[in-house]
Protein backbone atom coordinates (compact mmCIF):
# COMPACT_ATOMS: atom_id res chain seq x y z
CA UNK A 1 0.00 0.00 0.00
CA UNK A 2 3.22 2.06 0.30
CA UNK A 3 5.11 1.17 -2.51
CA UNK A 4 5.07 4.83 -4.05
CA UNK A 5 5.34 6.92 -0.71
CA UNK A 6 9.39 6.79 -1.69
CA UNK A 7 8.26 8.30 -4.79
CA UNK A 8 6.73 10.97 -3.02
CA UNK A 9 9.51 11.73 -0.99
CA UNK A 10 11.52 11.99 -3.91
CA UNK A 11 8.96 13.72 -5.81
CA UNK A 12 9.28 16.77 -3.09
CA UNK A 13 13.13 16.81 -2.52
CA UNK A 14 13.99 16.20 -6.08
CA UNK A 15 11.62 16.77 -8.80
CA UNK A 16 9.47 19.48 -6.97
CA UNK A 17 12.59 22.01 -7.29
CA UNK A 18 12.83 21.39 -10.79
CA UNK A 19 9.29 21.68 -11.66
CA UNK A 20 9.17 24.78 -9.01
CA UNK A 21 12.53 26.65 -10.27
CA UNK A 22 12.37 30.24 -9.14
CA UNK A 23 12.42 32.82 -12.03
CA UNK A 24 16.14 35.39 -11.74
CA UNK A 25 15.18 38.35 -9.72
CA UNK A 26 14.59 41.64 -11.82
CA UNK A 27 16.83 44.19 -11.85
CA UNK A 28 16.04 47.28 -9.97
CA UNK A 29 15.32 50.38 -12.38
CA UNK A 30 16.22 53.64 -12.32
CA UNK A 31 13.89 55.98 -10.69
CA UNK A 32 11.26 56.58 -13.45
CA UNK A 33 10.12 60.07 -14.38
CA UNK A 34 6.38 58.73 -14.22
CA UNK A 35 5.20 55.75 -12.61
CA UNK A 36 5.47 52.25 -14.53
CA UNK A 37 2.74 50.20 -14.94
CA UNK A 38 2.77 47.25 -12.35
CA UNK A 39 3.35 43.81 -13.84
CA UNK A 40 1.32 41.48 -14.85
CA UNK A 41 -0.39 39.67 -12.16
CA UNK A 42 0.20 35.20 -12.60
CA UNK A 43 -2.25 33.26 -14.01
CA UNK A 44 -2.89 30.02 -14.71
CA UNK A 45 -2.18 28.27 -17.51
CA UNK A 46 -4.14 28.58 -20.68
CA UNK A 47 -5.84 31.60 -18.90
CA UNK A 48 -5.70 34.70 -21.24
CA UNK A 49 -3.51 38.00 -19.78
CA UNK A 50 -5.73 40.54 -18.21
CA UNK A 51 -6.18 43.85 -19.92
CA UNK A 52 -3.65 46.57 -18.90
CA UNK A 53 -5.11 48.74 -16.65
CA UNK A 54 -3.45 52.09 -14.84
CA UNK A 55 -1.77 50.89 -11.12
CA UNK A 56 -3.48 51.55 -8.57
CA UNK A 57 -1.36 52.84 -5.43
CA UNK A 58 -3.42 51.02 -2.89
CA UNK A 59 -3.35 47.62 -4.66
CA UNK A 60 -1.48 44.70 -3.02
CA UNK A 61 2.06 43.77 -4.49
CA UNK A 62 2.01 41.22 -7.17
CA UNK A 63 3.75 37.89 -5.88
CA UNK A 64 7.29 37.23 -7.09
CA UNK A 65 7.64 34.14 -9.37
CA UNK A 66 10.27 33.07 -6.17
CA UNK A 67 6.98 33.65 -3.47
CA UNK A 68 5.20 31.29 -5.93
CA UNK A 69 8.04 28.44 -5.91
CA UNK A 70 8.07 28.73 -2.42
CA UNK A 71 4.19 28.02 -1.30
CA UNK A 72 3.47 26.01 -4.82
CA UNK A 73 6.37 24.07 -2.83
CA UNK A 74 4.91 24.53 0.92
CA UNK A 75 1.78 22.79 -0.13
CA UNK A 76 3.51 19.96 -1.54
CA UNK A 77 5.66 19.49 1.24
CA UNK A 78 2.46 19.52 3.41
CA UNK A 79 0.99 16.94 1.09
CA UNK A 80 3.15 14.87 1.40
CA UNK A 81 3.15 14.56 5.54
CA UNK A 82 -0.12 14.29 5.30
CA UNK A 83 0.05 11.04 2.87
CA UNK A 84 2.60 9.31 5.25
CA UNK A 85 -0.32 10.07 8.16
CA UNK A 86 -2.96 8.50 5.64
CA UNK A 87 -4.82 11.86 5.57
CA UNK A 88 -5.45 11.43 2.12
CA UNK A 89 -8.03 13.25 1.62
CA UNK A 90 -6.31 16.59 2.98
CA UNK A 91 -3.00 15.25 0.67
CA UNK A 92 -5.09 15.42 -1.94
CA UNK A 93 -6.59 19.03 -1.42
CA UNK A 94 -2.45 19.99 -0.89
CA UNK A 95 -1.15 18.26 -4.20
CA UNK A 96 -3.84 20.28 -6.37
CA UNK A 97 -3.41 23.07 -4.86
CA UNK A 98 0.82 22.92 -5.70
CA UNK A 99 -0.32 21.23 -9.29
CA UNK A 100 -2.25 24.46 -9.68
CA UNK A 101 0.35 26.94 -8.63
CA UNK A 102 2.71 25.38 -10.60
CA UNK A 103 1.75 22.34 -12.70
CA UNK A 104 4.36 19.83 -13.15
CA UNK A 105 3.90 15.99 -14.04
CA UNK A 106 4.97 14.58 -10.95
CA UNK A 107 2.14 16.12 -8.80
CA UNK A 108 -0.12 14.50 -11.31
CA UNK A 109 1.04 10.93 -10.35
CA UNK A 110 0.50 12.07 -6.37
CA UNK A 111 -2.87 13.12 -6.92
CA UNK A 112 -3.61 10.07 -8.82
CA UNK A 113 -1.92 8.13 -5.68
CA UNK A 114 -4.30 10.27 -3.54
CA UNK A 115 -7.43 8.97 -5.31
CA UNK A 116 -6.70 5.69 -5.44
CA UNK A 117 -6.31 5.27 -1.91
CA UNK A 118 -9.30 7.15 -1.19
CA UNK A 119 -10.91 4.21 -3.73
CA UNK A 120 -11.79 7.17 -6.09
CA UNK A 121 -11.09 4.52 -8.54
CA UNK A 122 -12.39 6.71 -12.26
CA UNK A 123 -10.45 10.13 -10.71
CA UNK A 124 -7.36 7.63 -10.57
CA UNK A 125 -7.34 6.64 -13.81
CA UNK A 126 -7.68 10.02 -15.40
CA UNK A 127 -5.02 11.00 -13.47
CA UNK A 128 -2.85 8.08 -14.30
CA UNK A 129 -3.47 8.40 -17.56
CA UNK A 130 -2.84 12.44 -17.78
CA UNK A 131 0.55 11.93 -16.18
CA UNK A 132 1.93 9.32 -18.29
CA UNK A 133 0.56 11.63 -21.33
CA UNK A 134 2.17 14.72 -20.13
CA UNK A 135 5.27 13.14 -18.13
CA UNK A 136 7.34 11.58 -21.62
CA UNK A 137 10.53 13.12 -21.45
CA UNK A 138 9.72 15.26 -18.71
CA UNK A 139 10.01 11.94 -16.12
CA UNK A 140 11.93 8.87 -15.38
CA UNK A 141 11.09 5.42 -17.64
CA UNK A 142 10.76 3.91 -14.48
CA UNK A 143 8.60 6.08 -12.92
CA UNK A 144 6.46 6.11 -16.28
CA UNK A 145 6.08 2.48 -16.01
CA UNK A 146 5.51 2.35 -11.88
CA UNK A 147 2.27 4.58 -13.02
CA UNK A 148 1.61 2.42 -15.57
CA UNK A 149 1.58 -0.91 -13.03
CA UNK A 150 -0.40 1.13 -10.75
CA UNK A 151 -2.94 2.26 -13.68
CA UNK A 152 -3.06 -1.18 -14.93
CA UNK A 153 -4.06 -2.67 -11.68
CA UNK A 154 -7.22 0.00 -10.85
CA UNK A 155 -8.64 -1.10 -14.13
CA UNK A 156 -9.29 -4.25 -12.85
CA UNK A 157 -11.58 -2.65 -10.18
CA UNK A 158 -13.53 -0.43 -12.92
CA UNK A 159 -15.52 -0.90 -16.05
CA UNK A 160 -14.79 0.93 -19.30
CA UNK A 161 -17.98 1.78 -21.02
CA UNK A 162 -18.23 3.45 -24.71
CA UNK A 163 -21.10 4.75 -26.10
CA UNK A 164 -21.47 5.40 -30.05
CA UNK A 165 -24.63 7.59 -30.82
CA UNK A 166 -26.08 6.91 -34.72
CA UNK A 167 -26.94 8.18 -36.53
CA UNK A 168 -23.04 10.20 -36.00
CA UNK A 169 -24.86 13.18 -37.89
CA UNK A 170 -26.73 14.20 -35.05
CA UNK A 171 -25.78 16.08 -32.29
CA UNK A 172 -26.55 14.35 -29.58
CA UNK A 173 -26.66 15.02 -25.80
CA UNK A 174 -25.59 12.22 -23.55
CA UNK A 175 -26.80 11.42 -19.66
CA UNK A 176 -26.20 8.76 -17.47
CA UNK A 177 -28.80 8.15 -14.44
CA UNK A 178 -30.30 11.55 -15.87
CA UNK A 179 -27.12 13.59 -15.30
CA UNK A 180 -26.05 15.01 -18.28
CA UNK A 181 -22.59 14.01 -19.89
CA UNK A 182 -20.71 17.25 -20.56
CA UNK A 183 -18.52 16.22 -23.80
CA UNK A 184 -17.96 13.16 -22.43
CA UNK A 185 -14.36 11.99 -23.35
CA UNK A 186 -14.55 7.54 -24.24
CA UNK A 187 -14.40 5.30 -22.80
CA UNK A 188 -16.13 6.53 -19.79
CA UNK A 189 -14.60 4.92 -16.27
CA UNK A 190 -17.35 3.62 -14.36
CA UNK A 191 -17.73 2.10 -11.05
CA UNK A 192 -19.63 -1.84 -11.00
CA UNK A 193 -23.46 -1.03 -11.07
CA UNK A 194 -26.03 -0.51 -12.83
CA UNK A 195 -26.13 2.48 -15.05
CA UNK A 196 -28.77 4.22 -17.04
CA UNK A 197 -28.07 5.66 -20.37
CA UNK A 198 -30.43 8.20 -22.60
CA UNK A 199 -29.23 9.96 -25.75
CA UNK A 200 -31.26 13.55 -26.87
CA UNK A 201 -31.29 15.04 -30.21
CA UNK A 202 -33.63 17.88 -31.25
CA UNK A 203 -36.09 16.52 -33.93
CA UNK A 204 -35.13 12.73 -32.91
CA UNK A 205 -37.20 10.11 -30.56
CA UNK A 206 -34.86 9.57 -27.49
CA UNK A 207 -32.68 6.47 -27.26
CA UNK A 208 -32.45 4.81 -23.95
CA UNK A 209 -30.71 1.59 -22.36
CA UNK A 210 -29.92 0.11 -19.23
CA UNK A 211 -26.16 -1.85 -18.90
CA UNK A 212 -25.10 -3.87 -15.62
CA UNK A 213 -21.11 -3.11 -15.32
CA UNK A 214 -18.95 -5.50 -13.40
CA UNK A 215 -15.10 -4.58 -12.44
CA UNK A 216 -13.13 -5.11 -15.49
CA UNK A 217 -15.84 -4.97 -18.09
CA UNK A 218 -15.01 -3.77 -21.52
CA UNK A 219 -18.67 -2.75 -23.32
CA UNK A 220 -19.60 -0.62 -26.13
CA UNK A 221 -23.16 0.08 -26.42
CA UNK A 222 -24.96 1.62 -29.39
CA UNK A 223 -27.48 4.40 -28.76
CA UNK A 224 -29.90 4.65 -32.19
CA UNK A 225 -31.82 7.78 -32.49
CA UNK A 226 -35.26 7.65 -34.03
CA UNK A 227 -36.74 9.47 -36.30
CA UNK A 228 -39.87 11.40 -35.80
CA UNK A 229 -43.12 11.55 -37.93
CA UNK A 230 -43.30 15.20 -39.73
CA UNK A 231 -46.10 17.84 -37.79
CA UNK A 232 -49.37 17.90 -40.13
CA UNK A 233 -49.32 21.04 -41.51
CA UNK A 234 -51.80 23.84 -40.64
CA UNK A 235 -53.47 23.54 -43.91
CA UNK A 236 -54.03 19.30 -43.44
CA UNK A 237 -57.41 18.29 -42.50
CA UNK A 238 -57.04 14.89 -40.95
CA UNK A 239 -60.72 13.50 -41.28
CA UNK A 240 -61.17 10.14 -39.45
CA UNK A 241 -63.17 7.47 -41.85
CA UNK A 242 -66.75 7.22 -41.20
CA UNK A 243 -67.31 3.21 -41.45
CA UNK A 244 -70.97 2.93 -43.82
CA UNK A 245 -73.98 1.64 -42.08
CA UNK A 246 -74.23 -2.08 -42.74
CA UNK A 247 -77.00 -2.68 -45.44
CA UNK A 248 -80.53 -4.11 -44.12
CA UNK A 249 -81.19 -7.99 -45.00
CA UNK A 250 -84.39 -8.66 -44.27
CA UNK A 251 -87.88 -7.11 -45.54
CA UNK A 252 -91.63 -6.90 -45.44
CA UNK A 253 -93.14 -5.88 -48.12
CA UNK A 254 -97.26 -5.19 -49.72
CA UNK A 255 -98.33 -4.66 -53.29
CA UNK A 256 -100.89 -5.55 -55.69
CA UNK A 257 -101.14 -8.09 -58.45
CA UNK A 258 -102.89 -9.24 -61.76
CA UNK A 259 -102.83 -11.06 -63.91
CA UNK A 260 -102.27 -8.45 -67.47
CA UNK A 261 -103.80 -11.38 -69.42
CA UNK A 262 -107.37 -10.94 -67.71
CA UNK A 263 -106.53 -7.28 -66.94
CA UNK A 264 -110.60 -6.40 -66.18
CA UNK A 265 -111.35 -9.43 -64.02
CA UNK A 266 -107.89 -10.32 -61.87
CA UNK A 267 -106.27 -8.15 -58.91
CA UNK A 268 -105.75 -9.11 -55.54
CA UNK A 269 -103.32 -7.39 -53.00
CA UNK A 270 -100.19 -9.25 -51.79
CA UNK A 271 -98.04 -9.16 -48.63
CA UNK A 272 -94.48 -11.17 -48.05
CA UNK A 273 -91.37 -11.38 -46.63
CA UNK A 274 -88.19 -11.32 -48.18
CA UNK A 275 -84.36 -11.90 -47.23
CA UNK A 276 -80.86 -11.08 -48.83
CA UNK A 277 -78.47 -13.66 -48.80
CA UNK A 278 -75.53 -11.81 -50.32
CA UNK A 279 -74.89 -8.70 -52.57
CA UNK A 280 -76.90 -10.43 -55.35
CA UNK A 281 -79.29 -13.12 -54.02
CA UNK A 282 -82.37 -12.62 -52.82
CA UNK A 283 -85.20 -15.45 -51.40
CA UNK A 284 -88.77 -14.26 -50.46
CA UNK A 285 -92.37 -15.61 -50.51
CA UNK A 286 -95.85 -13.33 -51.17
CA UNK A 287 -99.18 -14.63 -50.24
CA UNK A 288 -102.10 -13.38 -52.71
CA UNK A 289 -105.11 -12.49 -50.29
CA UNK A 290 -108.18 -12.72 -52.49
CA UNK A 291 -106.36 -15.29 -55.23
CA UNK A 292 -105.47 -17.52 -51.87
CA UNK A 293 -101.95 -18.36 -53.61
CA UNK A 294 -98.29 -18.62 -52.15
CA UNK A 295 -95.43 -17.72 -54.32
CA UNK A 296 -92.48 -18.54 -53.10
CA UNK A 297 -89.43 -16.75 -55.73
CA UNK A 298 -86.10 -16.45 -56.01
CA UNK A 299 -84.18 -13.28 -57.22
CA UNK A 300 -80.69 -12.83 -58.88
CA UNK A 301 -79.35 -9.02 -59.49
CA UNK A 302 -78.25 -8.45 -62.69
CA UNK A 303 -77.19 -4.68 -62.77
CA UNK A 304 -77.76 -1.51 -60.92
CA UNK A 305 -77.95 -1.03 -57.25
CA UNK A 306 -79.95 2.24 -56.30
CA UNK A 307 -81.96 1.47 -59.25
CA UNK A 308 -81.41 -2.36 -60.19
CA UNK A 309 -82.52 -4.86 -62.59
CA UNK A 310 -83.09 -8.71 -61.28
CA UNK A 311 -84.57 -12.19 -62.86
CA UNK A 312 -86.69 -13.41 -60.75
CA UNK A 313 -87.92 -17.34 -60.70
CA UNK A 314 -91.11 -18.20 -58.92
CA UNK A 315 -92.91 -21.62 -58.05
CA UNK A 316 -96.59 -20.41 -57.81
CA UNK A 317 -98.74 -22.85 -55.44
CA UNK A 318 -102.29 -21.66 -55.76
CA UNK A 319 -105.08 -22.28 -53.52
CA UNK A 320 -108.67 -21.46 -55.71
CA UNK A 321 -111.82 -21.50 -54.07
CA UNK A 322 -112.98 -23.27 -56.51
CA UNK A 323 -113.61 -26.92 -55.25
CA UNK A 324 -113.61 -28.61 -58.81
CA UNK A 325 -110.20 -26.73 -59.47
CA UNK A 326 -108.16 -27.93 -56.71
CA UNK A 327 -104.81 -27.05 -55.52
CA UNK A 328 -102.52 -26.64 -58.51
CA UNK A 329 -98.81 -25.74 -58.43
CA UNK A 330 -97.12 -23.55 -61.31
CA UNK A 331 -93.37 -22.44 -62.80
CA UNK A 332 -92.61 -18.86 -63.36
CA UNK A 333 -90.14 -17.03 -64.71
CA UNK A 334 -89.46 -13.16 -65.49
CA UNK A 335 -88.06 -10.02 -64.68
CA UNK A 336 -88.26 -7.40 -62.01
CA UNK A 337 -87.08 -3.57 -60.98
CA UNK A 338 -86.00 -2.28 -57.72
CA UNK A 339 -85.68 0.80 -56.36
CA UNK A 340 -83.82 2.09 -53.59
CA UNK A 341 -85.00 5.41 -52.15
CA UNK A 342 -83.48 5.02 -49.07
CA UNK A 343 -81.51 2.00 -47.23
CA UNK A 344 -84.88 0.76 -45.85
CA UNK A 345 -87.12 1.92 -48.24
CA UNK A 346 -87.80 0.56 -51.87
CA UNK A 347 -90.43 -0.59 -54.67
CA UNK A 348 -90.14 -3.06 -56.54
CA UNK A 349 -92.28 -4.11 -60.11
CA UNK A 350 -92.16 -7.56 -61.08
CA UNK A 351 -93.75 -9.62 -64.27
CA UNK A 352 -93.28 -12.63 -65.17
CA UNK A 353 -94.74 -15.98 -67.42
CA UNK A 354 -96.50 -18.36 -65.17
CA UNK A 355 -97.16 -21.80 -66.76
CA UNK A 356 -99.33 -23.92 -64.65
CA UNK A 357 -100.67 -26.79 -67.11
CA UNK A 358 -103.51 -27.31 -69.91
CA UNK A 359 -106.02 -26.94 -67.59
CA UNK A 360 -105.17 -23.70 -66.33
CA UNK A 361 -103.25 -21.92 -69.41
CA UNK A 362 -100.80 -19.60 -69.14
CA UNK A 363 -100.74 -16.51 -67.29
CA UNK A 364 -98.76 -13.41 -66.79
CA UNK A 365 -98.56 -12.09 -63.22
CA UNK A 366 -97.53 -8.13 -62.52
CA UNK A 367 -96.94 -6.85 -59.54
CA UNK A 368 -95.98 -3.84 -58.03
CA UNK A 369 -95.57 -2.71 -54.39
CA UNK A 370 -93.21 -1.61 -51.76
CA UNK A 371 -90.57 -3.35 -49.22
CA UNK A 372 -89.79 -1.78 -45.79
CA UNK A 373 -86.27 -3.23 -45.23
CA UNK A 374 -84.62 -4.23 -41.84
Amino acid sequence: MRTYLIALTLACSLAAPAALEAAPEPRTPAPPQRPEPRPPEPRAPGQEAPAPSAATPDAPAPRAPGQLQKEADRHFKSGVALFKDAKYGEALAEFEQAYEIAPHPLVLYNIAGCHRELLHYPQAVKSYQRFLSDGQNKVSAARLATAQAELDAVLTLVARLTVIVTPASAAAALTLDGAPLDKPAMPLILMPGEYRLAAHAAGRRDAEQAVRLAAGDKLTVQLALGELAPPPSGTDVIVAPVPLPSRPRLSIDAGFGMNLRRVGNTGAPSIGLGAELGSRLGVGVEVVLVAYAVIPSLRVRVAGDALSLHVIGAVPIAFPDDSMTGRFVAVAGGLGLRYRATPRLAFRLETYVSVAGKDQGTALPAFLGGELWF
